[in-house]
């Protein structure tokens, strides 16, 4: 009697057991979730499981059954928007020809193989549908100038769900206290002549992109003229040329697009043979030509203007820094002979006088040590003497 009980308690509990087992949740994973797909393409929801498949049955938004596996066969609901278009199997669901309206919630319903007394296990994974983007285009400003607002717009014809980036030379635009980025729109605000260059947008969405190219020049200028003065012989200690001889003026403006220059002489025009151009060569006749020279540099397109002026005195003598250099030494070179002579001419004297000294010491001797002895005066008449005849007899006077 205990042994029939004893089996009939084991046959009970190995039932429990397998319902048990049978009622563990069944594991489901999507291969991709979300699901992205671009409008037209095939749409695939693939489910990955643990166990081997009883059934699958798919709905659309919570409510809407698109179709059914089971026991290796499909059924597909034509009732539904998907009808044409749906393919089931054991892991997946097809839908060919995405739409832009097939986009939402599906839930997916698995039964694993075994008894009908089983938990039914759901899970849901979303699906997205895009419009590929095309007709990208970048539309950039004819004139773009320094100082200005320049406006840059990105249109497109076709994308859904779209993402606009900007660049500029390869890198990505940051914004900043001057660029302002609003979706398809860039905004530079004041531009700056280094804000010239090729620019790029590029719109895409999570199935698809395009990036268009657009070059954008910035004009400027005119900046405050640079004057020069060149003539063939530079003058040292005021003035610049010579009288009959040629000056070039040249006038150097930064400016895009180039510059156009004029030049006035004491508020007169003066007439150039190069119109336009930044260079001013004066054949000098006369020093009344001299007078205040202004280059006037104007740009055509920003219709702004700048000017510089220089002071040009023409003179009748020009001595250059060599002629100077020249002059210079020649003087030094003089005031050295004369040095040089002074200093030979006092030579000379001192030696002269050094000669002269012995001579004097001896005269002076022979007249202080001389013998005081008289000599008598000469009896002729002028004091000639007959060196003939001998000394004048002695007189002797009468006692």
């Amino acid at each position: 009697m205990r042994q029939p009980l004893l089996l009939l308690r084991l046959s009970l509990a190995v039932l429990l057991s397998a319902k048990v087992l049978a009622q563990q949740p069944v594991e489901i994973q999507f291969q991709t979730d979300p699901v992205l797909v671009q409008t037209g393409s095939e749409i695939v929801f693939t489910v990955l499981t643990v166990s081997q498949v009883f059934s699958m049955k798919w709905q659309f938004q919570g409510g809407v059954t698109v179709g059914q596996w089971s026991s290796g066969a499909s059924a597909i609901n034509q009732g539904t928007q998907f009808v044409g278009r749906v393919t089931i199997s054991a892991n997946q669901l097809r839908i060919a020809g995405a739409q832009l309206r097939d986009a939402g919630d599906y839930t997916v319903e698995v039964t694993p193989s075994g008894t009908t007394d089983f938990i039914v296990n759901s899970k849901p994974v979303q699906l997205r549908v895009f419009d590929a983007v095309a007709g990208v285009n970048l539309i950039v400003p004819a004139v773009a100038m320094e100082g200005r607002n320049v406006s840059l717009r990105c249109t497109w014809t076709a994308g859904t769900d779209i993402t606009v980036q900007w660049g500029k030379g390869g890198a990505a635009i940051v914004t900043d206290a001057r660029i302002t980025i609003s979706g398809g729109f860039l905004v530079i605000n004041p531009a700056r002549r280094s804000d010239a260059g090729d620019y790029s947008c590029t719109v895409s969405n999570p199935v698809s992109a395009q990036t268009t190219t657009q070059s954008v020049t910035v004009y400027y200028g005119p900046d405050t003229p640079v004057l020069t003065k060149k003539s063939a012989k530079e003058c040292v200690g005021g003035g610049d040329v010579l009288v009959g001889q040629e000056v070039r003026l040249t006038c150097l403006s930064d400016s895009l697009p180039p510059a156009l220059f004029s030049w006035q002489r004491d508020g007169q025009t003066v007439a150039t043979g190069q119109p336009d151009s930044g260079v001013l060569n004066l054949q000098t006749l006369s020093t009344d030509e001299s007078g205040r020279y202004v280059c006037t540099a104007r740009n055509s397109i920003t219709g702004g203007s700048s000017e510089q002026g220089t002071d040009l005195a023409i003179v009748a003598t020009c001595l250059n820094v060599g002629e100077v250099v020249g002059i210079v030494i020649g003087c030094l070179l003089l005031l050295l002979i004369l040095l040089a002579l002074v200093i030979v001419l006092i030579v000379f004297l001192v030696r002269r006088r050094r000669a002269q000294r012995p001579r004097d010491s001896a005269v002076l001797v022979q007249r202080d040590y001389a013998n005081p002895r008289l000599i008598p005066p000469d009896p002729q008449p002028n004091g000639a003497r007959d060196l003939g005849q001998g000394p004048p007899p002695l007189s002797h006077t009468p006692s």
